[in-house]
């Protein structure tokens, strides 16, 4: 086969046989881009497992210690002030109703993230024409209620055409004691 591909490479004029270098060098560069670009996704995967494994390893080592610090913070948190996803609603709805927030709407219910012996509540509010005075208490009242509420984003944007008028898009996030 190899003696029949050379009498045919020989037997050509000197302008097909660089044109058929020519491809078959294009074809071997073509082939090589294409291997590095999958060894590299390759390796590059690899390390990002390498470097996921190690940190799950980390946690898997310090599983003992977590669940000491764990528990120890759980002591300290009174379960009667703990709030689950309703009482996270109200209990938010209920301190803007107080500070003069008027228009509060949520972005739909509170999600839960169970992990252990604790459940972790987030919600969404969107706060429209506010003043200052009644997000500062607002904002002072859920500071009373730390660490069972917590702000985990806030976001203020002024009105384009009243920057005396407010808009605040915050998310709260209560943790919870899991019986």
């Amino acid at each position: 086969m190899i003696l029949s591909l050379r009498a045919y490479f020989l037997g050509r004029a000197l302008r097909e046989k660089l044109l058929l270098l020519a491809f078959i060098g294009m074809g071997a560069l073509w082939w090589l881009s294409a291997f590095s670009g999958r060894s590299g996704k390759f390796w590059g995967e690899q390390r990002a497992t390498t470097t996921r494994l190690t940190e799950q390893a980390q946690w898997i080592k310090n599983k003992t210690s977590i669940e000491q610090t764990a528990a120890k913070t759980a002591g300290r948190l009174d379960p009667a002030k703990t709030l689950n996803g309703n009482q996270l609603v109200t209990t938010v709805a209920q301190l803007a109703n107080e500070a003069g927030l008027r228009q509060t709407s949520t972005n739909g219910n509170a999600v839960t993230t169970a992990s252990g012996q604790f459940a972790l509540h987030s919600v969404e509010y969107t706060i429209r024409n506010l003043e200052w005075d009644s997000l500062g208490k607002f904002y002072e009242a859920l500071l009373q209620r730390s660490p069972y509420i917590a702000v985990e984003r806030f976001v203020l944007n002024s009105a384009p055409n009243n920057p005396a008028q407010l808009t605040l898009v915050l998310r709260v996030v209560s943790v919870e004691i899991v019986p």
